[in-house]
């Protein structure tokens, strides 16, 4: 037997199929072709992961490259065209001059805001927020689709160009997310789209490989998108965010390099070099931590004032009249503002203005000190003269302060403005300056060295200082220390490990105990569905129980309901997503849960034949992956899907919805409901009501499910979801919720918390509501990969195989497991009274 027949024989073997099969037969055929195809299956099985992981590390770099190289092209036609109006000898130099200038940044930031004015709004802000709600289980209807990743793609490179303070991190994590979400939809890739879990990982992937891109840091990208993004990671998602992110930083740390240096000097992409060892001393490192408090300090003012001025749009009448009603309004004053004060003979003459804002990084990290002073380098005019002004007699402890505060504001509000930015990167800049500040000043003061433990003269590197900033104002803003390794994967170096950490630490300490994250900031601004986190060492939630704030009585359905009933739910309820099941109105024994748009669509079918069936647009259903590529699939996503409204059909020259059928009622109304057609989850999450407020709030942080149910002793009693949670936790943090408060009887209708809310400060009321950023549309109770088919209509074209479970004779014997059950207990409750009685008798 020859070797190769072995492995034949040995691959056989796997797939479970014979090799006699391979023989051919009459008709020529052979019959090993479905051999062949098993093989094929199980082999792609195995690989599917890799291979999808692989093309997304690879193209999202791509992306990435090209968004790089358009950017550095355009930047470039900015300064030659402003170096050319530069050469004008007579008055009209400055007009001209200052014309280009301001001209082709609002140019470009009015082209980014018409991106997401015309192509796609939900384009605009950063990609944290969202992407921290989606991953935790909350669908954001087009948030992921193929038009909001081009729109987002195109403004980025519009807005970058532009050269305001402006990061790239965020947007990028939102469209390598989207990308992520689409290459899953292609035919190769069903088993991954098809799969809720296995899609979410690999958007986790997908956030991983955005921040990777950014800094060309594979193991600190993934790091702190898992710190931005999650609350419990998965350790076994760890492999595919490494490996897509690896992938990524390697397409990166070749391509870049070989477009911008002929000869492939491949290196960080801010490539430091401290001495080794003489980096800093160990009394530098309380100075270390010194900064780390004004970083703190600079980070909280950072979020209120970023949180204020958002608000203070939103509620001010002229800013509502102006801004709100007119889109462009905002951006154009914005844009123009930004342009007027980096003007190289205005205040830019002072901050690098012919530089864009990221090169600027370079110069703060220089070995070097930029004062002259007796010991250790001092750099060169190459770098000093870009922020001592036009006739370079200003002091840079003059422009170095006037660089902080002016980025500190414009960062601001270039974030507020309706385009794709984030805030990761200007915040590095402010960072990096102040860090820089500090290390000359310092420099100044000693003279440029400070004596070590051996009593040796070492230098004072104020770059040390810079590099540490930056990382502390990023982690402190976004309440992270990730951003310490991303420093040193961007530094190239791990001589500053220990000032960076200190520094970072002790920066985001005093900025979370003063403030939330940025994130967490912006994610209450847009009222998104998202679970705060508990106040740390705080007892109290272990005291507070889901019965004080859960919401009862609770719409369901049983098994002696008709069909009109629960036609009559369905239009009554119109928000609820997940309709509960009980066993009877007596017992209210909890059997599982069904889907609302399964439901309607049972129903529909049931009593609306002649109105749903066959009238469904074929774009509401799941695509049919029949081919590795499908235009028609790409045109689908484009396009926008229609209102979340319930659908309707035509009928003669009107309109007809499914609820409005009386007059043509089916024959089929008043029949009891056949539940045993009916695709039901026969295991929901339920909790008793003295369950607390921390379990509940670890549970759906673990689960990342939408709504949990209350029962007791088998009975339905209520349900909690993330916006009782979310007020319960608010209403903890304020005081107006207690612990051993006395629980109100489920028979009445409430909701403890219907008034305490009420009394929270409302983010994005609809009298605050922000017309500058695209409003999100929540799809909330829905399974992520079925997000686009929430459209009701008819089952004829649905699987028969979802619909063949017998469920009531599994409901009947769990009605008798449960009633036998409670009858157990009631009389183990008896007998344990009668020995009770008993004894104190004796």
């Amino acid at each position: 037997m020859t070797p190769g027949f072995q492995i034949f024989r040995t691959c056989c073997k796997r797939a479970k199929v014979s090799p006699e099969n391979y023989h051919p037969t009459k008709d020529g055929k052979s019959k090993g072709d479905g051999a062949i195809k098993a093989i094929a299956r199980r082999t792609w099985i195995h690989i599917e992961d890799w291979v999808y992981l692989t093309i997304l590390g690879i193209v999202c770099a791509g992306m990435a490259v090209l968004l790089e190289y358009i950017i550095s092209r355009l930047n470039q036609v900015h300064l030659l065209a402003y170096g050319e109006v530069d050469k004008i000898e007579t008055g009209w130099r400055i007009p001209a001059t200052y014309g280009v200038w301001v001209g082709y940044v609002v140019l470009l930031i009015m082209g980014s805001a018409a991106c997401t004015k015309f192509i796609a709004p939900l384009a605009s802000g950063s990609g944290f927020p969202e992407m921290k709600c989606v991953l935790r289980g909350t669908i954001l209807k087009e948030y992921l689709t193929i038009r909001t990743m081009l729109g987002k793609f195109l403004g980025l490179t519009l807005s970058m160009s532009s050269g305001i303070p402006n990061g790239r991190e965020g947007p990028l994590v939102h469209i390598f997310a989207a990308f992520a979400m689409q290459l899953s939809r292609l035919a190769a890739f069903t088993g991954i789209y098809s799969n809720e879990s296995r899609c979410s990982e690999m958007l986790a992937a997908g956030a991983a490989v955005g921040v990777a891109a950014t800094f060309s840091a594979p193991v600190g990208g993934v790091l702190l998108s898992i710190e931005l993004t999650s609350v419990l990671f998965a350790v076994r998602n760890y492999w595919r965010c490494f490996y897509a992110a690896t992938w990524a930083a390697l397409v990166m740390l070749i391509v870049l390099p070989a477009i911008n240096d002929p000869y492939l000097d491949i290196q960080p992409q801010y490539q430091t070099h401290f001495p080794t060892g003489k980096a800093f001393a160990a009394q530098e490192l309380p100075l270390f931590a010194l900064l780390g408090l004004f970083i703190g300090i600079i980070s909280v003012l950072f979020i209120k004032f970023h949180r204020h001025l958002v608000l203070f749009l939103r509620r001010n009448w002229v800013c509502k009249k102006v801004f709100q009603a007119n889109f462009f309004v905002y951006p154009l004053l914005v844009s123009a503002v930004v342009g007027s004060i980096t003007y190289p003979e205005l205040l830019g003459q002072f901050m690098a203005g012919k530089k864009k804002f990221l090169t600027t990084l370079i110069d703060f990290f220089a070995v070097c000190t930029w004062t002259d002073v007796d010991f250790g380098p001092i750099c060169n005019s190459t770098i000093t003269d870009n922020y001592n002004g036009l006739h370079h007699n200003v002091s840079i402890f003059v422009s170095l302060p006037v660089f902080i505060v002016v980025h500190f504001f414009l960062s601001i509000f270039c974030h507020t403005m309706p385009i794709p930015s984030g805030i990761i990167i200007s915040s590095l800049g402010i960072g990096a300056a102040t860090g820089r500040l500090m290390g000359e000043i310092l420099a100044v003061i000693n003279g440029g060295y400070v004596w070590s433990g051996s009593g040796i003269a070492q230098a004072i590197y104020p770059g040390v200082y810079a590099v540490a900033g930056s990382a502390a104002m990023v982690g402190s803003v976004t309440h992270t220390i990730s951003t310490a390794v991303i420093m040193f994967e961007m530094t190239g170096q791990l001589v500053h490990l220990l000032p960076v950490l200190i520094t970072v630490i002790v920066a985001n300490t005093v900025c979370s105990f003063f403030e939330i994250s940025i994130i967490d900031s912006i994610i209450k601004l847009r009222s998104l569905p998202y679970l705060p986190d508990l106040s740390s060492g705080s007892s109290v939630f272990h005291l507070i129980t889901v019965g004080q704030f859960m919401v009862t009585p609770v719409h369901f359905i049983h098994k002696q309901s008709t069909y009109r009933e629960v036609r009559d739910l369905l239009k009554e309820a119109p928000k609820i997503s997940t309709i509960p099941i009980v066993d009877s109105l007596e017992s209210e024994l909890f059997i599982g849960t069904v889907a609302r748009r399964k439901l309607e669509q049972f129903v529909n079918d049931k009593i609306g034949k002649e109105f749903s069936s066959g009238r469904a647009s074929p774009d509401n259903g799941p695509a049919s992956p029949t081919r590795i590529f499908s235009i028609g699939r790409l045109m689908n996503n484009w396009r926008k899907d229609g209102p979340e409204s319930v659908s309707s059909v035509e009928q003669g020259n009107g309109t007809v919805t499914p609820y409005e059928i009386a007059p043509l009622e089916s024959i089929h109304i008043d029949e009891l409901i056949d539940l045993d057609s009916i695709s039901i989850d026969e295991t929901p999450i339920q909790v008793t009501a003295r369950t607390s407020l921390f379990k509940i709030h670890w549970l759906f942080s673990l689960l990342s499910v939408s709504r949990i149910f209350i029962t007791e002793r088998g009975a339905l009693r209520g349900v909690v979801a993330l916006k009782e949670v979310r007020e319960a936790i608010q209403a903890v943090n304020k005081g107006e919720l207690k612990p051993n408060q006395e629980i109100e009887t489920p028979d009445v209708p409430r909701n403890r918390l219907a008034s305490i809310a009420s009394k929270a400060v409302d983010y994005d009321s609809d009298q605050e509501e922000d017309h500058l950023q695209g409003r999100l549309e929540i799809v909330r109770g829905a399974e992520l990969t079925d997000a686009h088919q929430k459209s009701v209509h008819s089952l004829d074209s649905a699987d028969p195989r979802h619909f063949v479970l017998p469920h009531s004779s599994r409901m009947d014997h769990m009605t008798r497991e449960r009633n036998l059950s409670i009858s157990l207990g009631v009389l183990a409750r008896r007998n344990a009274r009668s020995r009770k009685d008993s004894d104190s008798i004796v």
